[in-house]
């Protein structure tokens, strides 16, 4: 199998791979040390370290999230726009067709392949350990194998099928974000379809008025954050390379402290510091009544913003985005979205929990309901060892993935726009004239004798074709 094409370094892929990262360590965190999403240790206590601002990142899966969504703004609008505002209109639409088509497949298939993996783990029993863990949030994500052979078959379909409508995976929960991914994809090609033709400002001025009524709708997850992407991708087509030299080096900085200032909003308990509390009693006159309960998500669009758009005025920030080790964890970094719930369950809950299951806590029950008792999960020491492991291993496993499976989808997708795609018309200029490109020659004669007799029938017509049906 030939090696998959290997993209420029860049840093888009340097900030998506350190987003990445951080998912996995916040649902690392999530899973055993769910403290860390509160801004102190206690309501009187004092904030540890890695619960101070901008420290608390390391374990900032929300603001990761929010990362992934200003980059599928970005990187999804970037060349329509660049081609609309450089007046090349029927290449944009015919490059957007294309890429609403192939970017969906790239989501579909590796998407569905990563949960028939998390599948067939779960019928071997490779998440039983983790169904008694005393972690609650890894006995929430994991299941037991089905009673029968046909009723694992029919969970494994509606898993395929129905997960695609409102994201409630059965065997890898935390995959319910890709669905908002493809939805939010399809609101950008809407956008760009409906403002091609739209000059440069009109274009900002709907993308600005979007982001608006996504704000006060309460749509805090998809559209604030896309619509977000989407005007920095407009920055980035309209000042080019020019934009990491137009600033002092100081305001890039300062852009950049204060949106990991603003993104530092803690997940939980906001009330328990000064500077978490007064964030959140800005934020309550700014959004709408029904979203009291998620203005984290607001905070977290805000400081994400100022972030990316900093890194872009900033030369240095792009530098080092741009190493390699960021840019590898960048290609990685879909993979490692898709699968690192699964090592969670498996090789980090074996690694954790694997001294208790192997003791009699095994065959303990509760007193009460008769259920099995929980496994204890093992020391410090152990977690010092297992997680740079676990890391290892999650990584090895997303560049095999990279070099075999990614290849794979890409292959399936292409051949299937090839199979389903007709050829492509070049459209001519005039108005009463066209040439169309086909395979066959028959039609291609055709063409041009339509052109010719459009031609002469305006010259016979007091020259009115030469104005106005001249052919391409």
């Amino acid at each position: 199998m030939a090696p998959p094409k290997r993209r420029d370094d860049n840093w888009i892929d340097g900030l998506r791979g350190i987003a990445s990262f951080i998912v996995v360590t916040g649902h690392i965190c999530t899973a055993f040390a769910t403290y860390l999403h509160s801004p102190s240790s206690s309501k009187d206590g004092w904030p540890l370290f890695f619960q101070l601002p901008i420290l608390r990142l390391c374990v900032g899966g929300r603001a990761a999230v929010c990362i992934f969504f200003l980059v599928t703004g970005f990187v999804n609008s970037i060349n329509p726009i660049t081609n609309a505002q450089s007046g090349n209109t029927e290449v944009a639409l015919t490059n957007l067709a294309k890429a609403t088509f192939t970017r969906s497949g790239r989501l579909f298939f590796p998407t569905n392949i990563a949960a028939t993996v998390a599948w067939t783990v779960c019928q071997l029993g490779g998440f039983n350990m983790a169904t008694r863990a005393d972690s609650p949030w890894i006995r929430m994500v994991s299941k037991t194998p089905g009673p029968t052979f046909w009723e694992a078959i029919k969970n494994l379909v509606q898993n395929l099928t129905l997960f695609w409508s409102n994201g409630s995976g059965t065997y890898d929960p935390v995959h319910w974000t890709i669905v908002f991914f493809l939805t939010g994809s399809f609101r950008i090609y809407l956008t760009l379809l409906a403002t091609t033709l739209v000059k440069t400002k009109w274009r900002v001025a709907i993308v600005i008025a979007l982001y608006i009524f996504s704000w006060c709708s309460g749509d805090y997850i998809v559209g604030i954050n896309i619509y977000s992407g989407m005007l920095i991708a407009q920055l980035q087509v309209y000042y080019g390379s020019r934009a990491n030299s137009m600033l002092p080096k100081a305001v890039p900085a300062i852009m950049i402290l204060i949106g990991l200032l603003i993104s530092s909003y803690p997940q939980d308990n906001h009330d328990w510091m000064a500077w978490s509390d007064s964030m959140r009693r800005i934020m309550l006159h700014l959004t709408p009544g029904n979203t009291t309960n998620f203005l984290g998500r607001y905070w977290v669009n805000l400081g994400c913003t100022t972030l990316m758009a900093g890194i872009f005025f900033s030369r240095n920030a792009r530098r080092v985005l741009t190493h390699p080790v960021f840019n590898f964890f960048g290609r990685c970094s879909f993979p490692v979205y898709l699968l690192h719930n699964t090592l969670i369950r498996t090789l980090l809950c074996w690694m954790v929990y694997g001294a208790s299951a192997w003791s009699e806590d095994w065959s303990k029950v509760k007193e009460d309901d008769g259920n099995p008792i929980e496994l204890l999960r093992a020391g410090t020491g152990t977690f010092v060892i297992a997680i740079p492991l676990f890391y290892v291993t999650l990584y090895a496993v997303a560049h095999f993935w990279m070099g075999w499976v990614d290849p794979l989808c890409a292959r399936i997708v292409n051949w299937m726009r090839e199979k389903m795609f007709r050829e492509e018309v070049e459209l001519g200029r005039g108005t009463r004239g066209a040439v169309v490109n086909t395979i066959g020659s028959k039609e291609r004669e055709k063409g041009i004798e339509m052109s010719i007799s459009l031609l002469s029938k305006g010259n016979d017509n007091g020259g009115e074709g030469s104005k106005n049906s001249r052919p391409a």
